[in-house]
């Protein structure tokens, strides 16, 4: 099967097991702001100015939230842009207490590859895997990263993206 330009994407932008989310953004051309305003965690929206999406997190969220919300917000992005539009999607602490419930869905299994790459998820289940240690140094919160299923329903997402929405590079 020939790869999709969503599994190419992530393959390029993984480097020594970790995916860079910058480099995901950028091809989305997608910024990232910080809003020290926001009552929320994260928000992502189109712009009206220049109709990129934007991503406003709070600035009062730790490092490894704030990765987590890019991931869970990009994957919002690639799979429902038109939600984005107008006031967009908000994320609060309620929302992130509940992404472990949420883990088969679209959105969580497309979020966790964009964050953990598809040979470390299929390591997870393994004996000899040092899950602790992976989740003590990944960027993400430990409820995300025990959000990544080896599941052929994620593979088969990942393989259905042919296209990417217009404004992506």
């Amino acid at each position: 099967m020939i790869p999709s330009v969503l599994e190419k994407l992530i393959k390029e932008s993984t480097h020594d097991g970790n995916v860079n989310l910058k480099e995901i953004t950028e091809f989305f051309n997608i910024k990232i702001e910080l809003d020290r305003q926001m009552t929320d965690l994260c928000r992502i929206y189109i712009s009206d100015e220049d109709k990129n999406p934007v991503i406003k997190l709070s600035p009062n969220n730790d490092r490894k939230t704030k990765f987590t919300l890019v991931a869970i917000a990009i994957a919002e992005f690639i799979l429902t842009p038109s939600r984005l539009e107008g006031e967009g999607i908000s994320y609060d602490m309620f929302f992130l207490k509940e992404i472990y419930h949420q883990r088969y869905s679209y959105r969580m299994m497309l979020a966790t590859r964009l964050a953990v790459p598809e040979d470390i998820i299929n390591q997870m289940d393994q004996p000899d895997f040092d899950m602790v240690g992976y989740v003590a140094e990944s960027d993400y919160q430990p409820q995300f990263i025990n959000c990544c299923v080896k599941d052929s329903s994620a593979l088969f997402l990942l393989s259905n993206f042919s296209e990417l929405p217009a404004n992506a590079r």
